[in-house]
């Protein structure tokens, strides 16, 4: 892959394309030596792989089932474990990373998500936007970069795991550990030129990814000394060519301005705007500054109802029901269409607060919910008040609360069930014209509308 065509993926001017490749030049590092790859490992019943969902190597129950239409199979995806070996801080590392994808490659988009195991033993982007993936062909790339992660690893699975370790992981107090970028980057450059399954399984659009603790994994990455663009391919072209994150704030201007060349999506949760106004770096469509921050009002740092082993019966207050995995979702489907159409995705209002003071509360509709912000069906057509966060243990500290609307009040609102149907129908249709919902995920509306059925039966 081209820087050419790289670049013409965002069909910019010549003259911007000029400027950047030149730019490239500057902040271009040594190419990623590339691994040893062994794989596709095979997985028996009795020699399971880490499946990357939470629990159980934290002391939690076993990671639930997901219902049949939402796993692989009833998309005919494939789950295919890799052990790479290299050198990382100067020192050898055996791990492992995972691809997940179409059985059919004709069925792949080329879009593909790359990011780390997150330390509660789950991959994030894969299992939240996990359902619209699959429908789109996209791929994922789940990578284990740190020893602890090794050591999850082996604590679920150690005949299968034992020879997996990385010995680089040192540094100084306080910095990064270089080998973690180091191990990134070679699968980075494996998974976009080299693809053990083929080329026709090489990325075309290779994007950072995590959530919460990964967030800050793909943003350290992308934040290195030389920018977003510290690692190239052979052909001079950077291998990460765009960055998609959630659950945090975000990067400030001068960091976007400094260090990021590449387009940059940040889809930011109520628990991490709810202490009030902070400071962020402005949407831009300016090259090299390609950047969005969407505030999605009502939406909790946790998807809730996939989490059940997490630790729910430690919270005190009903836990949310958001539809969490459809607002990720929307994230990645702006992202593609931005790489793969230069369709720059909407510039989204903002949370509102009560002032500009470092911890205003934020402003509420009648109902309780959040003004302002990325709207979901749920907010606009309210059946609950959302709030963040729980009570209880840590992990409910992360869950969102709902609290439902009394009976007097959805009165006003819906004449029945029916009604409300029809309301929520309209609201989810119109948003997705819009382009601030996905219409793969149209079938939360049924399951929405069943909620509230037995909400106000029960009252």
């Amino acid at each position: 892959m081209t820087m050419t065509k790289a670049l013409g993926r965002l069909a910019l001017p010549a003259t911007a394309a000029a400027a950047l490749m030149a730019a490239s030049g500057a902040y271009a590092q040594d190419v990623p030596p590339m691994p040893q790859v062994e794989g596709p490992v095979a997985t028996t019943l009795g020699n399971m792989a880490h499946p990357s969902r939470r629990g159980p190597t934290l002391g939690q129950n076993p990671p639930m089932d997901w219902p049949a239409d939402r796993e692989p199979a009833f998309f005919d995806y494939v789950e295919d474990e890799f052990f790479v070996t290299g050198e990382a801080n100067g020192a050898p590392y055996t791990t492992r990373y995972v691809f997940r994808h179409p059985a059919d490659p004709e069925a792949f988009s080329g879009f593909v998500a790359i990011e780390t195991l997150h330390p509660a033993q789950s991959a994030q982007m894969w299992m939240a936007s996990r359902v619209g993936g699959m429908m789109n062909g996209h791929g994922y790339v789940e990578v284990v970069n740190t020893p602890g992660l090794i050591g999850s690893l082996q604590a679920y699975n150690a005949n299968r795991y034992e020879d997996l370790s990385i010995e680089g992981a040192v540094t100084e107090q306080g910095a990064a550990d270089p080998a973690q970028n180091e191990i990134i980057a070679q699968i980075a450059n494996l998974v976009q030129t080299a693809n053990p399954l083929g080329e026709e399984w090489n990325a075309e659009y290779l994007v950072m990814s995590g959530a919460s603790a990964t967030s800050r994994t793909a943003m350290n990455f992308m934040e290195q000394e030389n920018g977003a663009n510290a690692w190239t391919a052979e052909d001079g072209s950077p291998i990460i060519d765009a960055m998609y994150v959630w659950d945090t704030d975000g990067p400030t201007q001068d960091v976007l301005d400094s260090t990021y060349h590449v387009p940059v999506i940040i889809l930011s949760t109520q628990t991490e705007f709810m202490d009030g106004p902070r400071t962020f770096a402005e949407d831009s469509d300016e090259e090299g500054s390609q950047f969005r921050l969407y505030q999605v009002a009502g939406m909790p740092h946790l998807e809730s109802r996939e989490m059940y082993e997490a630790g729910w019966s430690d919270c005190t207050a009903p836990i949310d029901d958001f539809w969490y995995n459809a607002m990720v979702f929307q994230g990645m489907d702006w992202m593609y269409n931005w790489l793969a159409n230069g369709d720059a995705p909407p510039m989204a209002d903002k949370i509102e607060y009560e002032s500009d003071e470092v911890d205003a509360a934020i402003v509420t509709d009648q109902y309780g919910n959040a003004m302002g912000g990325v709207r979901s069906p749920q907010v606009d057509v309210p059946r609950e008040t959302f709030t963040t966060p729980n009570a209880g243990g840590f992990v409910c500290g992360l869950m969102g609360v709902v609290e439902p609307l009394p009976q007097e009040v959805l009165d006003t609102l819906y004449t029945s069930p029916g009604d409300y149907a029809k309301q929520l129908t309209e609201a989810t249709v119109d948003l997705i014209e819009q382009g601030y919902f996905p219409e793969e995920y149209v079938f939360e509306i049924t399951e929405e509308v069943e909620r509230y059925a037995e909400q106000v039966g029960a009252m």
